[in-house]
């Protein structure tokens, strides 16, 4: 019924632990998900770092891109996306973790799903309540339908090679196409460690942002790099 889609790039020990915690899921917590790795071309390729975790128990997939483009946010997304074979995908990142107890709330809200809901979360770190994140909507992180994540464009690729901009753009255009729920009580572990190490300067991606808004002009190509299924 679900895909989780997580992109990859570099933070090892973070996607030890997302799928350390994925292999405690009861059995039949788990008949509900497909587990999507998309890596990022990171320097060690993830199923190297996986290779002494039992993934037998798990629907898993990984993929990973051949080509280190700067900032590929948009099209790691998309990727997960095409592969997606299940009428549901959370997009997630590194530095956010489904529990137990979320991963059962994201099978309730698929089961009682109004037309075109789209479902946004909030955030806990528990270790730090203080944290500037904790108890803070997610800006990109959601259970959407993957026919509503086409229609409204998929993630804008002319984007990739600099930093920012990717949930704006993709939020600005599902205006209209999709209802936004923003759900306060369920809630994604947040991981500050999980973000990766990478130039966060907006002003390049804001400028064509801006841009694409105004004219109302988004492209249409999708997957502009070699990849592979390596699991």
């Amino acid at each position: 019924m679900i895909t989780i889609n997580l992109s990859f790039y570099n933070q090892n020990e973070i996607l030890r632990k997302h799928v350390e915690l994925w292999n405690t899921y009861p059995d039949e917590i788990k008949e509900y998900f497909t587990f999507f790795i998309i890596d990022d071309c990171s320097k060690n390729d993830a199923l190297d770092i996986l290779k002494d975790i039992d993934l037998s128990n798990l629907n898993i997939h990984i993929y990973r891109v051949l080509e280190d483009l700067v900032c590929n946010i948009a099209g790691v997304r998309n990727l997960g996306a095409m592969e997606c074979q299940t009428e549901w995908i959370v997009i997630l990142d590194m530095d956010t973790i489904i529990s137990v107890e979320m991963a059962k709330q994201l099978i309730e809200l698929s089961q009682n799903n109004q037309e075109n809901n789209v479902y946004k979360f909030n955030r806990k770190v528990i270790d730090n309540p203080k944290h500037p994140k904790n108890n803070k909507m997610h800006p990109a992180i959601c259970l959407i339908k993957k026919e509503d994540y086409w229609n409204i464009g998929g993630c804008e690729e002319d984007l990739v090679g600099n930093y920012g901009s990717t949930d704006p753009c993709f939020w600005h255009r599902a205006k209209n196409k999709v209802n936004i729920k923003y759900m306060e009580n369920i809630y994604l572990i947040y991981e500050p460690e999980g973000e990766a190490e990478i130039n966060r300067d907006k002003s390049i991606n804001k400028k064509k942002a801006m841009k694409f808004k105004k004219k109302n002009n988004w492209s249409n190509t999708y997957i502009r790099f070699k990849w592979g299924k390596i699991y």
